[in-house]
């Protein structure tokens, strides 16, 4: 094959970079597909030129079926972005020592040089294991570029060296069947041709990687990258949740991009991911589809709301502080009246629910007429070693919850306190997300109605330097010891209900 990529590399016009990324081949038909991947686009007239020296050195009985050449050049973000993906993918366990911020990148005319920044039992076990090498060989087979990984120590860890070597997707996280839909007539817009069966929305985090999606565009936008690109984050729906996928703009896609409008039915296949705990989309191949007006979910069959508690059992909260001893109560807010809501919030021993990542505590407080009236909190034992940065971040150690209840023991209490109210936290994709993952796999269903108080908080002050819930509960003058779960629960009760008060409406629930 390096001598058929060494003869396109010489066609004028076409890249000197050009790589071969997928071959297929039907030994029934004599077709072979052929996906190369370049740093440029290239026109009808060198792609007809690439297909004529492709079917040189085809045998004899075989003919070139689909060819295509896909501009695939990755910046900075891109990167950084791709390599934690695979780290993650690969290695789950070490993938909780790190962020996505821990590795940096910087393209240059020779390629790109990423660098990692890691504690030295992480470093330590990258260099053991070859690590940085399968990195290059993922981007190089990615991107159409050198990459050249590195290193940087950052010092000691508590980390137990031994819990690296433990594969941690547990079976538990397989046994949820990931549910799938099926659309009619897909006419491609571009990129390859795809499988008419998409993933349901709300299935979401029990998949990564290569995946399909299909629903009804509710809006679309362009955004501006760190790196200065532009791209569009396009919001469609299936019914059972929603998805954003990011669509880097190219002048080919722009074009076609004006034939995407609110109410369009589209399907579409791209790279999903977690970045910085919430589901990150980037579009890769796009059709046009019909999608089945009479489609109703299938329903997972979740157990039922257990009649006592039997472990954790809710506090009163009494929501008094010195300055209102004299003060008069306020009226509820109409908003709120009559109505119920629980606001929690978790601290986890990483961002992946799906890799393996758990639960180590649950704080959570019930709002009802607008009055905060009780309390539910606990450590939890997540059956693996919490790394150093998580305890310095929460306080959280693994002697502290050596002797806790595990989630399965803790779950039905809490499904218990939560039902019948909907779901309220400062950025709800994380925390409310992470909680359903869990719980399907201990046999709940959680279908409560979910408000995020960083979209409403956006909303009702859009002036804001950031939505951090320190920013903004600072804001109100509302007090608080950040990242543990009940003093995080409680400030964000307070923060939810003080928005409703000042924008007099509750926002659009999940």
């Amino acid at each position: 094959m390096s001598t058929v990529i060494n003869e396109l590399r010489k066609i004028e016009g076409n890249s000197e970079k050009i790589k071969l990324k997928k071959l297929a081949v039907s030994k029934s038909s004599g077709r072979v597909d052929f996906e190369f991947i370049s740093d440029k686009a290239v026109g009808d007239e060198v792609l007809g030129e690439v297909k004529s020296v492709v079917a040189k050195y085809l045998p004899v009985g075989f003919s070139v079926g689909n060819l295509s050449i896909v501009k695939r050049v990755a910046d900075g973000e891109l990167v950084s972005r791709s390599a934690f993906d695979f780290i993650e993918s690969k290695y789950k366990s070490v993938a909780h020592s790190l962020a996505p911020g821990d590795i940096s990148s910087v393209i240059n005319e020779n390629g790109c040089t990423y660098t990692i920044s890691a504690t030295d039992d992480v470093c330590r076990y990258f260099t053991d294991n070859g690590v940085l090498e399968q990195i290059n060989g993922y981007l190089e087979g990615e991107y159409c570029s050198a990459f050249y990984g590195e290193l940087k120590n950052v010092g000691k860890s508590q980390i137990n060296t031994e819990i690296l070597k433990v594969k941690t997707n547990s079976t538990e996280y397989e046994t949820l069947n990931v549910r799938s839909l099926k659309v009619a007539d897909p006419v491609k817009l571009w990129g390859d041709e795809i499988d008419p069966y998409a993933v349901y929305m709300a299935d979401s985090a029990l998949v990564s990687g290569d995946v399909t999606f299909a629903g009804t565009v509710s809006g679309i936008m362009q955004k501006e990258t760190k790196n200065g690109k532009t791209m569009y984050v396009v919001e469609f729906s299936d019914t059972t949740g929603k998805i954003s996928g990011k669509i880097f703009k190219t002048i080919e896609k722009e074009k076609k991009m004006e034939k995407i409008q609110v109410g369009t039915q589209i399907l579409t296949r791209g790279d999903l991911s977690l970045f910085n705990g919430v589901n990150s989309y980037v579009v890769r191949d796009l059709s046009f589809c019909v999608f089945p007006s009479d489609f109703v979910p299938e329903e997972r069959v979740g157990k039922a709301v257990p009649s006592e508690y039997s472990l954790i059992f809710p506090e009163r909260l009494t929501d008094v502080s010195q300055g209102d001893l004299f003060t008069v109560e306020k009226p509820t807010e109409e908003c709120l009246k009559g109505k119920s809501f629980v606001v929690v919030d978790i601290e986890t021993t990483g961002l992946s629910y799906a890799g393996g990542d758990k639960i180590t505590e649950i704080g959570a407080v019930r709002i009802v007429d607008g009055k905060i009236v009780d309390k539910f909190q606990t450590l939890i034992n997540p059956e693996q070693s919490i790394s150093r940065e998580i305890t310095s971040l929460t306080g959280i150690d693994d002697s502290m919850v050596a002797n806790s209840p595990t989630f399965d023991k803790v779950i039905p209490d809490f499904y218990k306190y939560c039902y019948g109210s909907a779901i309220v936290a400062h950025n709800i994709e994380f925390d409310y997300k992470f909680i359903k993952f869990m719980a399907q796999n201990s046999g709940y269903t959680f279908k409560n109605a979910g408000i995020d108080t960083l979209a409403f908080s956006k909303s009702a002050l859009p002036r804001m330097k950031n939505y951090k819930l320190n920013t903004v509960c600072g804001y109100f003058g509302i007090q608080f010891l950040h990242h543990r779960a009940l003093s995080d629960a409680h400030a964000t009760a307070q923060l939810f209900i003080k928005l409703a008060e000042l924008k007099k409406s509750l926002p659009e629930t999940l």
